[in-house]
């Protein structure tokens, strides 16, 4: 049974349960005048997605657009799949993602390098998109709603070259994508730092950003909505200092294979919360989430400062 619930004012948020765990990915849907999907989650999330838009009374031909926040596959895999259930539907991609919508080929390739063969099991056929289905936006641009609905979009690099964010202005929120980092409750909110081309300095820049906009609260794509946007955005600077001490500390004594093991250490107390309420989500962070992030940090550390 689908999760949705309202977050604010006709937004609506739908754990679109990404890898079978609940409360780690989040799909959220605009019902105004003009309706749209921020992601949709991979394929295999779709029937979620869609029961969830029924339970608020939205048929897929009412989508209007489908706005990835970036092309990861967990994030708009199935957009390819779900516009063939929205004839009206565009997709609003960041100019350096549409190729990939496209001709999801290499893509698909680089997401199986990084996570190995399951992930085809895991995020299902990615189907391309019509070319003339895509609509590429940049910084500063716009999508119309109506109902005095307007949504920015923000480019947003750091976790990805081709990210964007989304500010929306009847609530001043801030649809983050994997930019703003995650929040998985219980106060815990960290950095997304998988490769391959993940950018501390770059994403430091934009949680900034961000933060100098002010918004009421940050619609996270991992996981749901934080209204303390302040404490959020320090904590997941804070991290990636911590990640940048410890990677630099085991590069000199050559001990880089330590940082997973370091960092779990560092975090194993407020790991422990969500280990009570959400085991399944728990496993998935330790034995994934927190594996690929040192990995895309110490790629990232190693090409600045020139490592082997």
């Amino acid at each position: 049974m689908v999760d949705i619930k309202e977050v604010a004012e006709n937004i609506y948020c739908i754990d679109d349960g990404v890898y079978g765990v609940k409360g780690w990915g989040s799909v959220y849907l605009i019902k105004e005048e003009g309706k749209a999907l921020v992601d949709t989650g991979p394929t295999t999330s779709a029937p979620l997605v869609l029961e969830g838009m029924a339970k608020v009374s939205v048929s897929p031909k009412d989508i209007n657009y489908i706005i990835a926040t970036h092309i990861h596959l967990d994030h708009s895999g199935g957009a390819g799949f779900l516009l063939k259930k929205m004839p009206q539907a565009q997709v609003v991609v960041h100019q350096r993602g549409a190729k990939h919508l496209i001709d999801p080929s290499r893509l698909v390739a680089s997401m199986v390098a990084v996570q190995g063969e399951e992930t085809k099991r895991m995020f299902g056929e990615v189907v391309p998109v019509a070319e003339s289905r895509v609509r590429v936006v940049t910084d500063g641009d716009t999508v119309d709603l109506g109902c005095e609905q307007v949504l920015k979009i923000i480019d947003a690099p750091g976790h990805a070259p081709h990210e964007l964010c989304v500010l929306e202005n009847k609530s001043h929120g801030i649809f983050t994508g994997d930019a703003g980092g995650m929040y998985l409750g219980e106060g815990i909110s960290a950095p997304l730092t998988p490769p391959p081309s993940f950018d501390a300095e770059l994403y430091i820049a934009t949680l900034e950003k961000m933060a100098d906009m002010e918004p009421s609260r940050l619609y996270v794509a991992h996981f749901g909505v934080v209204m303390r946007v302040k404490e959020h955005f320090e904590a997941v600077i804070d991290e990636l200092r911590l990640m940048e001490e410890l990677t630099g500390r085991l590069a000199k004594t050559n001990e880089l294979d330590k940082l997973a093991e370091k960092l779990l250490a560092k975090k194993s107390a407020k790991l422990a919360r969500i280990k009570r309420s959400s085991p399944a989500l728990y496993k998935y962070v330790v034995e994934h989430g927190i594996p690929m992030n040192v990995s895309g940090f110490v790629k990232y550390y190693k090409e600045k400062h020139g490592l082997n």
